[in-house]
């Protein structure tokens, strides 16, 4: 097991494990951006060895995570703007933006275990991975816009792509947090489970893959689910 800080990574049966616990009930501050980027690049690394059945995204305790300090993320967005004269992207948001999107790249699936409140830039990290399971009780949501920003970490497109435009147009421009009955509904999260059971759950789905799917393709997400759901039924 390799830990940095709050952020645990594990082998379970040939699974990356992350279990994010970092303080606040992973409270995106800085110091929690500096560790997840490091841990993220560490998985990077490890998915080139190509001996990884797939990546499980949880949170440690109660919550997945409970957003961005606000005052942090005010500070970020002043001091990482747009460049008119050079046309260019601040270089740190460009890493940041890489270690949430590179998720629906990797060579394995990647499930997030959605529990408790799942906002802002931890919503993010969870439409960036291929699938989300999501236990009774949860919420998520993106309040970045009643801060007068946009979910900067690729989140506006993934999470267009896996509900549909109008209901992301929803989920992102009303700010509110939804229950988890409603995120399944909507489409945001793939697999509705009782508390205690998400886990489980996505070691489940990503052995099914592994078992029954050949070598894992990003972009036939949607069909190694769909076969894992009806295998379910059978």
């Amino acid at each position: 097991m390799s830990e940095n800080n709050g952020m645990m990574l594990e082998e379970q049966d040939g699974i990356l494990v992350l279990s994010m616990n970092m303080a606040g009930n992973n409270l995106m501050t800085a110091d929690f951006f500096r560790e997840y980027e490091a841990v993220m690049a560490d998985i990077e690394k490890k998915a080139a060895a190509d001996t990884y059945k797939g990546l499980i995204i949880k949170g440690a305790g109660r919550h997945f995570s409970v957003g961005a300090d606000v005052s942090a993320l005010a500070e970020r967005s002043a001091n990482e703007s747009y460049d008119d004269t050079t046309g260019s992207l601040p270089e740190g948001h460009i890493k940041q933006k890489h270690f949430f999107t590179f998720l629906r790249e990797l060579p394995f699936p990647v499930v997030s275990v959605v529990t408790g409140f799942c906002i802002g830039s931890g919503s993010e990290i969870a439409v960036n991975s291929h699938y989300r399971i999501i236990e009774k009780n949860a919420r998520v949501g993106q309040p970045e816009s009643t801060f007068g920003i946009l979910p900067a970490l690729g989140g506006v497109a993934r999470t267009i792509e896996i509900c549909g435009i109008q209901n992301a147009y929803t989920l992102v421009m009303s700010g509110e947090l939804i229950p988890a009955e409603e995120a399944y509904s909507l489409g945001w999260a793939d697999i509705f489970t009782d508390k205690k059971q998400g886990l489980p759950e996505a070691k489940a789905l990503i052995g099914f893959i592994a078992d029954n799917c050949g070598k894992f393709e990003p972009s036939r997400y949607r069909e190694y689910i769909a076969s894992y759901l009806k295998s379910k039924e059978a």
